[in-house]
């Protein structure tokens, strides 16, 4: 739900932050890394912390106003998601192309989640370069990959990129900790 719940990538969540805190944000982000080291999860947050209402001081989302409620029900006409290992066919990108000009109801910005990325057929790729090019101005895209070679440059030349990398045993015992003190084991 927080920044702060995403364990062992410091410093990818404290750039994501700053970016928030400073307004220098990015039309694309790519979160790339191995399976299960946190990259939709972070995608999710930082989508939701974007469209917060009442963010903390600490660039964290409240969790009570329309927009995080809107998004902690799933109901989120802002954020969109799409596993594009499912939905890798050229009309797929070409109706998330038709949602992006569509402004935002509640919040600043429409965020777009494309998972697996690389999963995208190469006229997927080529019908959603334009728009990565030349995005609206409150289009925000997080394209989440573990296969960042498979991308053309194309893309990768239009995001941030961010390399998310396994948790360390540190991180694991210092996060089993914090649990068991949670829960008073």
């Amino acid at each position: 739900t927080t920044f702060d719940s995403v364990i062992g990538q410091p410093s990818i969540t404290t750039t994501l932050k700053n970016a928030i805190i400073n307004n220098h944000l990015a039309h694309a982000y790519l979160f790339c890394g191995p399976r299960g080291v946190g990259k939709t999860t972070c995608a999710r947050i930082f989508a939701k912390t974007l469209n917060c209402l009442n963010r903390t001081n600490e660039a964290e989302a409240c969790n009570d106003c329309e927009s995080c409620n809107a998004f902690n029900q799933d109901r989120s006409f802002n954020i969109h998601e799409l596993d594009a290992a499912s939905n890798s066919s050229v009309e797929n990108i070409r109706s998330l192309i038709d949602q992006v000009r569509i402004p935002p109801q509640i919040g600043s910005y429409s965020l777009y989640i494309i998972d697996e990325v690389h999963m995208l057929s190469s006229s997927a790729f080529n019908a959603f370069l334009k728009t990565l090019e030349e995005p609206p101005a409150h289009a925000v895209f997080i394209l989440a990959t573990t296969e960042k070679h498979k991308i053309i440059p194309t893309i990768l030349s239009r995001c941030q990129i961010f390399d998310f990398h396994r948790i360390g045993i540190t991180n694991i015992i210092e996060h089993l900790q914090f649990v068991a003190t949670q829960e008073n084991v």
